[in-house]
């Protein structure tokens, strides 16, 4: 997920989605890179979200008449087969989406006007990253890759690696853990079930508050969690 995706989406009014709607956003800005544009199949968002076949069509539908992502959708010029859907999240779609070369994703260039044209080229086999639907070249062995996010430093593989070492039960979800933290905040406040009278029925909250180590282990024995 970049950066940019991440602070977008936890900024966003919670009274805005439901919860089969938040699953599915969340799992799109999971899969967004800043600079290759976010790609996901209907079936790895039905399987990540948890949710069935139509649930998900009807969720990227109400999405996408939010304004909270668009689709763009092309066909291989040589095979007339449908490429992957590509997802604008809400934060791109303000600004215009650059053509990419062939498949001709995003807004293209206006035609006249003595407009300067921007290049299509793809990134040099030296470069880092791939265009469009383009075949990636890799990154040379030599060289570490560095991820660009917007307004952020660059990020070396061995961060981004410890980044993804992530204990069991440990959530990213903005909402479990902000219902984690104020779990936590309630119990040391006096209220002895605060963790237990959570609505908590697959226990991510639960999971979280241990794998965080948002508790000690003696409260977490006394929340009845460990």
């Amino acid at each position: 997920m970049s950066h940019k995706a991440t602070n977008w989406l936890s900024d966003l009014d919670p009274s805005l989605l439901g919860a089969s709607e938040f699953r599915v956003l969340f799992h799109l800005c999971d899969c967004h890179n800043a600079s290759a544009g976010c790609f996901p199949s209907q079936a790895y968002l039905r399987e990540r979200a948890g949710v069935s076949n139509g649930t998900v069509n009807n969720v990227l539908n109400s999405l996408e008449r939010k304004g909270l992502i668009k689709r763009h959708q092309t066909r291989d010029g040589r095979t007339k087969r449908q490429n992957p859907t590509r997802y604008i999240l809400g934060f791109e779609i303000d600004g215009p989406q650059d053509p990419t070369p062939e498949s001709g994703d995003g807004n293209p260039p206006k035609s006249g006007g003595g407009g300067s044209k921007k290049s299509t080229k793809p990134s040099p086999k030296s470069g880092v990253g791939a265009v469009s639907n383009l075949e990636a070249d890799p990154t040379p062995i030599s060289g570490p890759t560095r991820l660009q996010p917007t307004g952020e430093e660059p990020v070396s593989n061995q961060e981004i690696t410890k980044a993804r070492e992530k204990p069991a039960g440990f959530s990213d979800n903005p909402m479990t853990v902000s219902q984690a933290e104020r779990a936590v905040r309630d119990f040391r406040e006096g209220r002895a079930n605060a963790i237990r009278e959570l609505h908590d029925p697959a226990g991510l909250v639960s999971r979280h508050i241990v794998a965080a180590g948002m508790l000690t282990d003696a409260e977490c024995r006394q929340a009845g969690i460990c």
